[in-house]
């Protein structure tokens, strides 16, 4: 609503004039305070927008939404004290409620395993180092599950539902993702980061025969929403 009352200034202004019953026009001094609030409100607005989508995943924007919040908000150089003061504010307020943000389990678990942001927004290297080894703990787990599971079932050949040409291409591409000293974490993480407009589940269905074990926790934490309730708008 400020953008397009500013952006409309000078019309409404020239209807004002018009009209000796119309409210007083703002003069250019609160005009400037409304342009220096609207630098502090653009992004928590284009945030908001972002974390209360339902096409495309959520969960692993919230730390780096944060992260580029505070980047955009900070280095504000403000002349309006009124500006100034909501800027303040709203860093207080950032802080106290999502200064811990990288340390929630799920939302970490979220960002570093979606393939466009990885690594690249947690700025607390104990909670991104902290978040790595619980993604390997894990891991682990899913292949003693997979021992037992295959130590318990019967080893008889079944035939295959669905046939597929490409089956030994698959399991080329895998082999050749694997090597001896390398996990499928280790490969992940070195692995290029995607495009921001890219969707993350869709990167992940290409990954899913290279990194098979990290393709099913991806999907776990991926598919959580980035917020409890969306926005009223």
């Amino acid at each position: 609503m400020i953008e397009r009352f500013l952006e409309l200034r000078t019309i409404v202004n020239d209807i004002i004039i018009r009209y000796k019953n119309a409210p007083p026009m703002l003069t250019a001094s609160e005009l400037s305070i409304l342009s220096s609030v609207l630098q502090v409100l653009r992004p928590i607005q284009a945030a908001t927008k972002e974390v209360s989508a339902d096409k495309y995943c959520t969960s692993s924007k919230v730390i780096p939404l944060i992260h580029c919040l505070l980047l955009k908000i900070k280095p504000l150089k403000l002349e309006e004290s009124l500006a100034k003061e909501l800027q303040s504010v709203i860093l207080k307020e950032i802080d106290k409620r999502m200064g811990i943000i990288e340390r929630v389990t799920s939302r970490a678990i979220a960002t570093i395993l979606d393939p466009r942001f990885k690594k690249m927004h947690f700025t607390n290297p104990i909670a991104c180092s902290s978040v790595v080894a619980k993604v390997k703990e894990f891991m682990k787990a899913t292949i003693q599950n997979e021992v037992v599971e295959s130590d318990s079932s019967d080893h008889f050949d079944k035939p295959e539902d669905n046939f597929s040409l490409w089956d030994d291409h698959h399991k080329l591409v895998h082999k050749s993702w694997k090597t001896a000293k390398s996990d499928e974490l280790s490969i992940y993480l070195r692995s290029p980061v995607g495009r921001l407009n890219e969707n993350s589940l869709e990167i992940w269905n290409d990954l899913k025969i290279q990194l098979p074990k990290l393709h099913t926790i991806a999907y776990k934490y991926l598919t959580m929403v980035g917020t409890s309730k969306p926005s009223e708008r």
